[in-house]
């Protein structure tokens, strides 16, 4: 009896640091499953700026968004993600402007160098 229980034992723990391993891998992971780029008109000014639109896999969902790169309030953010990576992503501020730091966003991540990426969303599937 004793011996059956300790096999049993053996093989609980992998499977239990699997599933904590899988789960830990995809609580904030965005991954980049699509991106392109397009040329759009600036907003009350002359000339065009180039807006990267990305579709993003996390949970099960696809989410379209788009990053504009005339970000004024944070001159360091950068529309850098990349197609097969991941990034950690947070919800963006939630309505209080005044202590809003950087531009309102639907998602506010890092990319690999630890720049802001400031995402809005306009689909979720």
């Amino acid at each position: 009896m004793n011996y059956r229980r300790g096999l049993q034992r053996v093989y609980a723990v992998p499977v239990v640091a699997f599933v904590l391993f899988i789960a830990g891998c995809h609580g904030k992971g965005y991954e980049v499953i699509e991106r392109s780029q397009e040329e759009v008109p600036n907003f009350q000014a002359p000339g065009y700026h180039a807006q990267v639109n990305y579709v993003l896999l996390h949970e099960g969902h696809r989410i379209y968004a788009s990053c504009d790169t005339l970000d004024y309030l944070d001159p360091h953010a950068t529309c850098g993600f990349r197609p097969l990576r991941s990034y950690e992503c947070r919800l963006g501020q939630d309505g209080d402007l005044a202590n809003a730091k950087g531009p309102l966003s639907d998602l506010k991540c890092k990319d690999a160098d630890g720049n802001n990426v400031y995402l809005y969303v306009s689909k979720k599937e």
